[in-house]
Protein backbone atom coordinates (compact mmCIF):
# COMPACT_ATOMS: atom_id res chain seq x y z
CA UNK A 1 0.00 0.00 0.00
CA UNK A 2 1.58 3.12 -1.39
CA UNK A 3 1.56 6.06 1.21
CA UNK A 4 3.32 9.32 -0.56
CA UNK A 5 3.58 8.03 -3.95
CA UNK A 6 5.27 9.57 -7.45
CA UNK A 7 7.03 8.59 -10.51
CA UNK A 8 10.84 9.90 -9.44
CA UNK A 9 13.60 7.92 -9.66
CA UNK A 10 14.23 6.43 -6.94
CA UNK A 11 15.73 3.21 -5.58
CA UNK A 12 14.16 0.19 -2.89
CA UNK A 13 15.20 0.20 0.70
CA UNK A 14 14.02 -2.90 2.85
CA UNK A 15 14.28 -1.79 6.61
CA UNK A 16 14.72 -4.42 9.16
CA UNK A 17 15.36 -4.72 12.48
CA UNK A 18 19.03 -6.36 11.93
CA UNK A 19 19.54 -5.34 8.25
CA UNK A 20 19.08 -3.01 5.24
CA UNK A 21 19.43 -4.22 1.73
CA UNK A 22 18.99 -1.58 -0.91
CA UNK A 23 18.32 -2.36 -4.48
CA UNK A 24 18.12 0.13 -7.39
CA UNK A 25 16.81 -0.74 -10.81
CA UNK A 26 16.01 1.06 -14.39
CA UNK A 27 13.63 0.51 -17.35
CA UNK A 28 10.86 -0.79 -17.95
CA UNK A 29 8.72 -3.92 -18.86
CA UNK A 30 11.07 -6.99 -20.07
CA UNK A 31 13.76 -4.49 -20.03
CA UNK A 32 14.39 -3.45 -16.57
CA UNK A 33 18.32 -4.37 -15.05
CA UNK A 34 20.20 -3.90 -11.89
CA UNK A 35 22.31 -0.65 -11.55
CA UNK A 36 23.58 -0.83 -8.06
CA UNK A 37 22.28 -2.96 -4.90
CA UNK A 38 23.62 -3.80 -1.35
CA UNK A 39 23.35 -4.28 2.28
CA UNK A 40 24.53 -3.98 5.38
CA UNK A 41 23.47 -5.05 9.45
CA UNK A 42 21.60 -2.77 11.97
CA UNK A 43 23.12 -2.86 15.06
CA UNK A 44 21.15 -3.88 18.11
CA UNK A 45 18.74 -1.60 19.92
CA UNK A 46 17.85 0.28 16.73
CA UNK A 47 14.94 -0.97 16.62
CA UNK A 48 12.06 -2.71 19.32
CA UNK A 49 9.95 -4.71 17.64
CA UNK A 50 9.44 -2.67 14.53
CA UNK A 51 9.36 0.54 16.48
CA UNK A 52 12.62 3.05 16.02
CA UNK A 53 14.14 3.23 18.82
CA UNK A 54 17.67 5.21 17.70
CA UNK A 55 17.25 6.97 14.52
CA UNK A 56 20.70 8.49 14.54
CA UNK A 57 22.20 4.92 14.31
CA UNK A 58 19.59 4.00 11.84
CA UNK A 59 20.90 7.08 9.28
CA UNK A 60 24.62 5.78 10.20
CA UNK A 61 23.27 2.69 8.95
CA UNK A 62 22.13 3.99 6.29
CA UNK A 63 24.42 6.11 5.03
CA UNK A 64 26.91 3.25 5.30
CA UNK A 65 24.96 1.48 3.19
CA UNK A 66 24.40 3.74 -0.15
CA UNK A 67 28.49 4.10 0.40
CA UNK A 68 29.12 0.29 -0.32
CA UNK A 69 26.36 -0.62 -2.85
CA UNK A 70 27.92 -1.65 -5.99
CA UNK A 71 28.77 -1.63 -8.78
CA UNK A 72 28.41 1.94 -8.04
CA UNK A 73 27.30 4.13 -5.05
CA UNK A 74 23.44 4.77 -5.42
CA UNK A 75 23.35 8.94 -5.73
CA UNK A 76 19.36 9.35 -6.19
CA UNK A 77 17.65 10.86 -2.56
CA UNK A 78 14.36 9.26 -3.52
CA UNK A 79 13.54 6.11 -2.03
CA UNK A 80 10.69 3.58 -1.66
CA UNK A 81 11.06 1.83 1.79
CA UNK A 82 9.08 -0.32 3.52
CA UNK A 83 7.32 -0.25 7.36
CA UNK A 84 7.53 -2.97 9.89
CA UNK A 85 5.25 -5.63 8.96
CA UNK A 86 4.34 -5.65 12.86
CA UNK A 87 2.76 -2.13 12.73
CA UNK A 88 1.05 -2.31 9.28
CA UNK A 89 -2.61 -3.74 9.04
CA UNK A 90 -4.09 -4.45 5.47
CA UNK A 91 -8.11 -5.84 4.82
CA UNK A 92 -9.84 -6.02 1.84
CA UNK A 93 -13.38 -4.60 1.91
CA UNK A 94 -16.17 -5.20 -0.53
CA UNK A 95 -17.96 -2.25 -0.76
CA UNK A 96 -21.40 -2.21 -2.74
CA UNK A 97 -22.95 0.52 -4.16
CA UNK A 98 -20.39 2.98 -3.81
CA UNK A 99 -19.46 5.63 -5.91
CA UNK A 100 -16.02 7.14 -6.89
CA UNK A 101 -16.77 9.97 -5.15
CA UNK A 102 -18.02 8.42 -1.75
CA UNK A 103 -15.29 5.76 -1.90
CA UNK A 104 -12.92 7.71 0.18
CA UNK A 105 -16.01 8.16 2.88
CA UNK A 106 -16.87 4.53 2.88
CA UNK A 107 -13.37 3.12 3.53
CA UNK A 108 -13.28 5.52 6.28
CA UNK A 109 -16.15 3.98 7.96
CA UNK A 110 -15.50 1.02 7.23
CA UNK A 111 -11.89 -0.04 8.18
CA UNK A 112 -12.20 0.80 12.03
CA UNK A 113 -14.63 -2.44 12.43
CA UNK A 114 -11.80 -4.70 10.67
CA UNK A 115 -8.33 -2.51 11.98
CA UNK A 116 -7.10 -1.95 15.72
CA UNK A 117 -6.50 2.06 15.13
CA UNK A 118 -8.34 4.89 15.68
CA UNK A 119 -8.53 6.65 11.87
CA UNK A 120 -7.64 9.83 13.87
CA UNK A 121 -4.25 8.16 14.89
CA UNK A 122 -3.59 6.29 11.55
CA UNK A 123 -2.78 7.11 8.02
CA UNK A 124 -4.70 4.91 5.02
CA UNK A 125 -4.60 4.08 1.76
CA UNK A 126 -6.24 1.92 -1.10
CA UNK A 127 -6.59 0.77 -4.24
CA UNK A 128 -9.54 -0.67 -5.79
CA UNK A 129 -8.82 -4.12 -7.17
CA UNK A 130 -11.61 -5.46 -8.91
CA UNK A 131 -15.47 -6.17 -8.34
CA UNK A 132 -17.28 -9.55 -6.61
CA UNK A 133 -19.90 -11.75 -8.63
CA UNK A 134 -22.34 -9.11 -7.04
CA UNK A 135 -20.66 -6.29 -7.98
CA UNK A 136 -19.85 -4.94 -4.95
CA UNK A 137 -16.22 -2.74 -5.61
CA UNK A 138 -13.89 -5.01 -3.82
CA UNK A 139 -10.87 -2.13 -2.26
CA UNK A 140 -7.63 -3.57 -0.51
CA UNK A 141 -7.02 -0.63 2.45
CA UNK A 142 -4.25 -0.29 4.48
CA UNK A 143 -3.25 1.54 7.70
CA UNK A 144 -0.28 2.47 9.54
CA UNK A 145 0.05 4.35 12.90
CA UNK A 146 1.09 8.02 12.44
CA UNK A 147 3.38 7.81 15.15
CA UNK A 148 5.48 4.70 13.34
CA UNK A 149 5.37 6.31 9.42
CA UNK A 150 6.45 9.57 11.22
CA UNK A 151 9.46 8.05 12.94
CA UNK A 152 10.14 6.55 9.78
CA UNK A 153 9.71 9.30 7.18
CA UNK A 154 11.76 11.77 9.15
CA UNK A 155 14.67 9.44 10.00
CA UNK A 156 15.05 8.85 6.37
CA UNK A 157 15.19 12.67 5.68
CA UNK A 158 17.69 12.43 8.51
CA UNK A 159 19.98 11.05 6.17
CA UNK A 160 19.40 13.03 3.52
CA UNK A 161 16.54 11.01 1.76
CA UNK A 162 13.23 11.96 0.15
CA UNK A 163 10.69 8.95 0.50
CA UNK A 164 8.16 8.68 -2.35
CA UNK A 165 6.53 5.81 -0.54
CA UNK A 166 6.35 3.93 2.26
CA UNK A 167 4.54 0.83 1.83
CA UNK A 168 3.46 -1.88 3.35
CA UNK A 169 5.70 -4.71 3.21
CA UNK A 170 3.57 -7.71 1.88
CA UNK A 171 2.39 -5.74 -1.42
CA UNK A 172 6.31 -5.06 -2.24
CA UNK A 173 7.08 -8.70 -1.50
CA UNK A 174 4.18 -9.57 -3.69
CA UNK A 175 5.37 -7.06 -6.67
CA UNK A 176 8.63 -9.02 -6.94
CA UNK A 177 7.01 -12.53 -6.85
CA UNK A 178 4.10 -12.87 -8.89
CA UNK A 179 3.42 -12.09 -12.19
CA UNK A 180 0.14 -10.72 -12.09
CA UNK A 181 -1.37 -11.77 -15.64
CA UNK A 182 -0.15 -15.62 -14.87
CA UNK A 183 -1.23 -16.05 -10.99
CA UNK A 184 -5.27 -15.15 -12.11
CA UNK A 185 -5.30 -18.68 -13.26
CA UNK A 186 -2.78 -20.39 -10.45
CA UNK A 187 -5.71 -20.38 -7.70
CA UNK A 188 -4.82 -18.92 -4.44
CA UNK A 189 -1.25 -18.35 -3.28
CA UNK A 190 0.12 -18.39 0.35
CA UNK A 191 3.30 -16.26 0.54
CA UNK A 192 5.33 -16.70 3.64
CA UNK A 193 9.03 -14.45 4.02
CA UNK A 194 11.18 -16.03 6.72
CA UNK A 195 13.10 -13.08 8.13
CA UNK A 196 15.90 -12.81 11.21
CA UNK A 197 13.31 -11.23 13.76
CA UNK A 198 9.91 -12.18 12.12
CA UNK A 199 8.23 -14.16 9.62
CA UNK A 200 4.63 -13.47 7.92
CA UNK A 201 2.00 -15.46 6.14
CA UNK A 202 0.15 -13.30 2.80
CA UNK A 203 -2.51 -14.91 0.88
CA UNK A 204 -2.50 -13.77 -2.23
CA UNK A 205 -6.04 -14.33 -4.70
CA UNK A 206 -8.07 -12.82 -7.55
CA UNK A 207 -5.05 -10.35 -8.65
CA UNK A 208 -4.70 -8.87 -5.07
CA UNK A 209 -3.84 -9.69 -1.35
CA UNK A 210 -6.54 -10.66 0.67
CA UNK A 211 -4.49 -11.01 4.22
CA UNK A 212 -2.05 -11.17 6.19
CA UNK A 213 -0.62 -12.44 9.23
CA UNK A 214 2.23 -12.33 11.46
CA UNK A 215 3.78 -15.58 12.93
CA UNK A 216 6.28 -15.36 15.80
CA UNK A 217 9.32 -18.00 14.40
CA UNK A 218 12.11 -16.07 12.79
CA UNK A 219 15.86 -17.07 11.85
CA UNK A 220 17.01 -15.73 15.19
CA UNK A 221 14.93 -17.43 17.45
CA UNK A 222 16.84 -20.66 16.09
CA UNK A 223 19.88 -19.32 16.28
CA UNK A 224 19.56 -18.75 19.78
CA UNK A 225 17.63 -21.73 20.54
CA UNK A 226 20.93 -23.87 18.87
CA UNK A 227 23.07 -21.67 21.36
CA UNK A 228 21.52 -22.39 24.43
CA UNK A 229 20.98 -25.82 23.71
CA UNK A 230 24.60 -26.64 22.68
CA UNK A 231 26.57 -23.95 24.59
CA UNK A 232 27.92 -22.17 21.36
CA UNK A 233 28.44 -18.62 20.52
CA UNK A 234 25.59 -17.17 18.63
CA UNK A 235 28.67 -17.17 15.54
CA UNK A 236 29.20 -20.68 15.78
CA UNK A 237 25.03 -21.41 16.28
CA UNK A 238 24.27 -19.63 12.70
CA UNK A 239 27.15 -21.05 11.10
CA UNK A 240 25.74 -24.44 12.46
CA UNK A 241 22.39 -23.69 11.74
CA UNK A 242 23.21 -22.92 8.05
CA UNK A 243 25.16 -25.89 7.28
CA UNK A 244 23.35 -28.51 9.23
CA UNK A 245 19.92 -27.50 9.10
CA UNK A 246 17.41 -30.15 9.20
CA UNK A 247 19.52 -32.58 7.68
CA UNK A 248 19.80 -35.22 10.14
CA UNK A 249 22.78 -36.89 8.49
CA UNK A 250 25.01 -33.77 9.53
CA UNK A 251 25.91 -33.24 13.09
CA UNK A 252 24.92 -36.41 14.23
CA UNK A 253 21.23 -35.05 14.26
CA UNK A 254 21.50 -32.39 16.99
CA UNK A 255 20.85 -29.43 14.92
CA UNK A 256 17.99 -30.79 13.01
CA UNK A 257 16.11 -32.23 16.34
CA UNK A 258 16.57 -29.25 17.81
CA UNK A 259 14.89 -26.95 14.89
CA UNK A 260 12.38 -30.06 14.44
CA UNK A 261 9.97 -28.86 16.62
CA UNK A 262 10.47 -25.29 15.41
CA UNK A 263 9.77 -26.06 11.71
CA UNK A 264 6.58 -27.97 12.45
CA UNK A 265 4.99 -25.28 14.24
CA UNK A 266 5.77 -22.79 11.07
CA UNK A 267 4.31 -25.91 8.98
CA UNK A 268 1.44 -25.67 11.66
CA UNK A 269 0.97 -21.98 11.13
CA UNK A 270 1.06 -21.98 7.56
CA UNK A 271 -1.56 -24.89 7.28
CA UNK A 272 -4.42 -23.08 10.09
CA UNK A 273 -3.66 -19.70 7.77
CA UNK A 274 -4.49 -21.61 4.67
CA UNK A 275 -7.40 -23.05 6.21
CA UNK A 276 -8.48 -20.05 7.76
CA UNK A 277 -8.76 -18.74 3.79
CA UNK A 278 -10.94 -21.18 3.07
CA UNK A 279 -13.26 -20.89 5.83
CA UNK A 280 -13.56 -16.72 6.16
CA UNK A 281 -13.32 -15.64 2.45
CA UNK A 282 -16.83 -17.26 0.61
CA UNK A 283 -16.07 -18.83 -2.95
CA UNK A 284 -12.57 -19.29 -2.58
CA UNK A 285 -10.40 -22.40 -3.68
CA UNK A 286 -8.15 -24.09 -2.08
CA UNK A 287 -5.08 -22.53 -1.73
CA UNK A 288 -2.90 -24.91 -4.73
CA UNK A 289 0.56 -23.56 -4.05
CA UNK A 290 3.31 -21.55 -1.07
CA UNK A 291 5.86 -19.51 -2.30
CA UNK A 292 8.97 -19.39 0.11
CA UNK A 293 10.75 -15.90 0.85
CA UNK A 294 13.51 -14.79 3.02
CA UNK A 295 16.60 -15.68 4.20
CA UNK A 296 15.66 -17.57 6.54
CA UNK A 297 13.67 -19.98 3.87
CA UNK A 298 16.71 -20.85 3.07
CA UNK A 299 17.79 -23.17 6.12
CA UNK A 300 18.59 -26.67 4.63
CA UNK A 301 16.05 -28.79 4.87
CA UNK A 302 13.05 -26.92 5.05
CA UNK A 303 11.72 -26.81 2.06
CA UNK A 304 11.06 -30.68 2.35
CA UNK A 305 9.90 -30.41 5.77
CA UNK A 306 7.04 -28.25 5.05
CA UNK A 307 6.49 -30.39 1.96
CA UNK A 308 6.17 -33.64 4.34
CA UNK A 309 3.79 -31.69 6.40
CA UNK A 310 1.34 -30.20 3.38
CA UNK A 311 1.05 -32.83 0.61
CA UNK A 312 -0.85 -32.28 -1.98
CA UNK A 313 0.40 -28.40 -2.08
CA UNK A 314 3.23 -27.64 -4.13
CA UNK A 315 5.58 -25.66 -2.07
CA UNK A 316 8.90 -24.29 -3.55
CA UNK A 317 11.19 -21.14 -3.30
CA UNK A 318 9.85 -18.03 -5.26
CA UNK A 319 11.61 -16.20 -8.04
CA UNK A 320 12.52 -12.40 -6.68
CA UNK A 321 14.34 -11.88 -9.76
CA UNK A 322 10.30 -12.64 -11.93
CA UNK A 323 10.62 -9.09 -13.50
CA UNK A 324 14.50 -8.32 -13.41
CA UNK A 325 16.17 -10.63 -16.08
CA UNK A 326 19.96 -9.73 -14.92
CA UNK A 327 18.79 -10.07 -11.07
CA UNK A 328 20.43 -13.47 -10.02
CA UNK A 329 23.59 -12.82 -12.49
CA UNK A 330 23.77 -9.12 -10.65
CA UNK A 331 23.65 -11.40 -6.99
CA UNK A 332 19.95 -10.67 -6.24
CA UNK A 333 18.12 -13.49 -4.07
CA UNK A 334 15.66 -14.19 -1.86
CA UNK A 335 16.83 -12.13 0.77
CA UNK A 336 16.37 -9.04 -1.29
CA UNK A 337 12.89 -9.64 -2.41
CA UNK A 338 11.10 -6.67 -0.44
CA UNK A 339 13.67 -4.77 -1.49
CA UNK A 340 13.31 -5.64 -5.44
CA UNK A 341 9.45 -5.41 -4.51
CA UNK A 342 10.28 -1.56 -3.76
CA UNK A 343 12.86 -0.94 -6.35
CA UNK A 344 10.11 -1.95 -8.66
CA UNK A 345 7.02 0.78 -7.57
CA UNK A 346 6.42 1.92 -10.55
CA UNK A 347 8.32 0.47 -13.64
CA UNK A 348 5.84 -2.59 -13.85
Amino acid sequence: MDILTDTFDAFGLDIGDRSLKAVYLAGSGARIRVKSHGQAEVPKGVFDRGTLVAPDKLCASVSSLLASCAPKKITTRYVHACLPETHTFIKLLELPQVSAAELGARVREELPSHVPLSIEDAYIDWTVVGQNEQGALRVLAGAIPKKTSDSYTQALASCGLIPLSLQVEAQAIVRALIDAHAADTRGPLAIVDIGATRSSFALYDRGSLQFTVSIPIAGEDATELIASKLSLSYEEAEHAKQSMGLNPNKGEGGVAAILGPMALSLADAIRKNCVFYGEHFPGTAPVSGILLCGGGSLLPGLLGTLSDCMPGIAIGHGDPNTHVPNGELAGLGLSHTTAIGLALTHLI
